[in-house]
């Protein structure tokens, strides 16, 4: 007879697998055990996509909430469920080709594993196998797979995709727009609070003008700001971080686009606050090179070819064999 559980409590198991318990279970329904998926005779359980989703389980959880974690939960565990279908697919192509690991090459990667992951204790390895109810034959099995997986989607896939330089040029000049850099100013400002009566603003503005002529005299304007500015950035010696001319307050726009980098502003009123600015300094607008973005460009477009030489080898391999998923 098949048992059921809602979703979340069969992940819930999963995260008790993986000593991982901090969720709780909603109701929508699914199966917790049978058969997820079947290719040929390989049959893939839903014990073996609870495995592959433990580790995803913390994050989900952390992100979502209510019904959308429910949703992304399906989610992971459907793509789960369909990585797991493709290894199948992708061993049997291995099987029928012939292809052996040898056990030689099996042990060779376990003890790397070891000494990376364990730190070289093989009686640590061995408590989390025993930990995990596995025998260190059936991992063997698994990173045979997973060997001979690699090994089939370098030959398939990672070996055939080629892009050419004339590709990368073209995407280069067809989405140019992306590599576009924006000018930038960067510069420190000394705030003084006005005053409300006339005589506090006169007195405002000449302590201004003061601290104006001791800039322009040469004193330092960060050591200056941090010892007479009243506005939010005095402890940062009035300095701003890299912004667009657009993102600086409006009041402050006309003077930041005429103020020459190094140079001190004239005083700067506004209805409460007087401000004197140093442009620290600029970037232009423009584009990047195409030799600053080629690497990017042949990246990401190996990336995509890659994705689609392997899309196209697993629906190859759906047609010829047996698949069925199970809901």
């Amino acid at each position: 007879m098949k048992k059921t559980l809602p979703i979340l409590a069969f992940l819930f198991a999963a995260a008790v697998v993986s000593g991982q318990t901090n969720v709780g279970p909603k109701n929508v329904s699914v199966e917790i055990d049978g058969y997820a998926a079947k290719v040929n005779d390989r049959v893939i359980t839903r014990g073996e996509v609870r495995e592959m989703l433990a580790p995803m389980l913390p994050e989900l959880y952390r992100v979502y909430q209510g019904a959308q974690l429910e949703e992304e939960l399906q989610k992971a565990f459907v793509k789960a469920r369909d990585e797991l279908v493709e290894r199948a697919l992708i061993m049997e192509a291995f099987k029928t080709r012939g292809g052996q690991i040898p056990d030689q090459y099996v042990n060779d990667e376990i003890k790397r594993v070891i000494n990376e992951r364990f730190k070289g204790d093989n009686a640590l390895f061995e408590q989390v196998l025993s930990e995990q109810k596995k025998t260190r034959a059936e991992y063997m099995e698994t990173i045979r797979e997973q060997m001979a997986v690699g090994m089939m989607i370098n030959e398939e896939v990672a070996q055939r995709a080629r892009v050419t330089p004339e590709q990368v040029r073209d995407a280069y000049e067809a989405n140019k727009e992306d590599y576009f850099i924006p000018e930038k100013v960067q510069f420190s400002v000394i705030l003084l609070n006005k005053g409300t009566t006339p005589e506090d603003q006169a007195v405002k503005r000449t302590e201004a003008e003061s601290i104006r002529k001791r800039l322009i005299d040469g004193a330092d304007f960060a050591a200056t700001a941090k010892e007479v500015s009243e506005g939010s950035r005095a402890a940062e010696g009035g300095a701003f971080p890299w912004l667009q001319p657009k993102d600086v307050r409006p009041e402050l726009q006309a003077t930041i686009a005429s103020l020459p980098a190094g140079e001190i502003s004239e005083i700067v009123e506004t209805d409460t606050e007087l401000y004197i600015l140093k442009m620290e300094a600029r970037q232009q607008s423009g584009y990047k090179t195409f030799d600053e973005v080629r690497q990017t460009i042949k990246t990401a477009l190996t990336t995509q070819e890659r994705d689609r030489l392997k899309a196209r080898w697993i629906a190859r391999l759906k047609e010829n064999n047996y698949v069925v998923i199970y809901d």
